[in-house]
Order: structure tokens, then sequence, then C-alpha cells
């Protein structure tokens, strides 16, 4: 949505309601130094010309109304889809949670259980196995990694594999939830910084609207009260004549 079109029409009508209302008081006082009474068909060519700016200007505050209310439309649309975003980064949070339980209970099963095969030095092997873990929760050892360890010392558990397998995916789908989270309320920030600007945009254009129709009238009214003056004057030179 670009309003920087809105900004420059609202700066342009109002410009042209000033020069219009300038028109209308030059108008007025054109022929003083000639005589006291303003000149009409001037007079009424401004008027009329302030009745077409004011009919624009309400066509445009319409227009820049339509564009605001879209504008909130567009922020309720980006509010539910960052609700949405919300309660899937939940779901996330809640499944990795429960993958982490499951992978920590069989880390602590597999440091717990010594190892079936013959071994000249099982306590070492252990602390090979807690020390590896360790490393793992730490992050300085990576999966494959951790698996290599345990494969050499043969304490390697396939079904603890898919456990952490399960984990990492988990892990995954949780920062995926949580960039998609921060993408829809970044969206639904500017779609309301941009719904606000549409209407301040809207409420300036639509003062202007009323200001020019309010202006339009009062030069109107000028013009029917001066011809009136005129209308009696002549009336007045009839009967003296």
């Amino acid at each position: 949505m670009d309003l920087s079109g809105i900004d420059a029409l609202s700066a342009l009508l109002i410009a042209g309601g000033v020069v219009l209302f300038s028109l209308l008081v030059l108008a007025v006082v054109a022929d003083r130094p000639r005589t006291p009474r303003p000149n009409l068909e001037r007079l009424r060519a401004a008027a009329e010309e302030l009745e077409a700016y004011a009919v624009a200007t309400q066509t445009d505050a319409g227009r820049a109304a339509a564009i605001a209310g879209a504008a909130r439309v567009a922020v309720a649309e980006a509010e539910r889809h960052r609700d949405e975003a919300w309660a899937d980064q939940e779901a996330a949070e809640r499944e990795y949670e429960r993958a982490w339980q499951v992978v920590l209970a069989g880390r602590q099963a597999a440091a717990s259980t010594p190892v079936p095969e013959p071994d000249p030095d099982p306590e070492r092997e252990r602390a090979v196995s807690r020390a590896a873990l360790a490393a793992y929760r730490r992050g300085d050892l990576s999966l494959p990694q951790l698996r290599e360890v345990f494969r050499r010392g043969g304490a390697w558990d396939p079904a603890q594999e898919q456990r952490e397998q399960a984990l990492d995916l988990a892990r995954m789908c949780l920062a995926e939830a949580r960039r998609a989270y921060d993408r829809a309320a970044l969206l639904t920030r500017r779609a309301e910084q941009e719904a606000r600007a549409a209407e301040v945009a809207a409420w300036e254009l639509l003062s202007e609207a009323n200001r020019s129709v309010a202006e339009a009238r009062e030069a109107y009214h000028t013009v029917q009260r001066f011809s009136q003056r005129r209308g009696r004057t002549r009336r007045r030179r009839k009967r003296a004549g």
C-alpha cells in the first residue's frame, strides 16, 4: 500500500484550498478602488471554483477512507496469522519438551547400564560414555560423533538413536516455528503502522473537504447577499427615476 501518494495529494488539496480562498478574497476587493461594490461575476466564478474543489476533495476523502478501511482489514488478517503462528510455536515447544524428556531418559538409562560385552576396563568405558553425553548436551559433540563414541564402546542403542533423531527434528521444527512467529509479528506491526498512516491521511482529507464545503457555501452566500443588495439598489433607482 503506497501511502506517500495520499500524503502528497492531501498536501496538494490543502494548498489548492488556500489558493482558491485567496482568489475569492481578491475577487471581493478587486474593484474597491473604483467602486464599493464587488465584481459579482468574478465572485461567482470563485464560488463555483470553490464548489468544484469541495466536491473533488470529498471524493478524494472517500477514496482515502476506503484505503484506510482496507488497511484496517489487513491488520486483522495479519493478527490472525500472528496468533496462528504463536499457537504453532507453543505446539512445537511442547513437542520438543516431550522429545527431550524421552531422550534424556534414554541417555540416563544408557549411562547406568553396564556394557554387556567383556571389557578390560568397564568403568573407563562408562566414564567415556558419560563424558560423551555431557559433551553432546553442551554442544561440543555432534550427534554423529556421539554415535561413533558409543559404537566404539559397544554401548550404542538403536532405539536411542531414533529418539535422538526425533529430538533433532523437534528442535528444527521449533526453530522454524519461532522464525514464522517473528515474521508474522513483524508483518502485523507494519500493517498496524500502515493502517494508522492511512487513517491520518483520510482524516486530514475529510477535514479539508469539510472546510472547502464551508468555504464554498460562504462564497455563494456572499454572492447572494451582494446580488440582493444590487437588486435593491436598482429598484430604488427605478423608483427614484
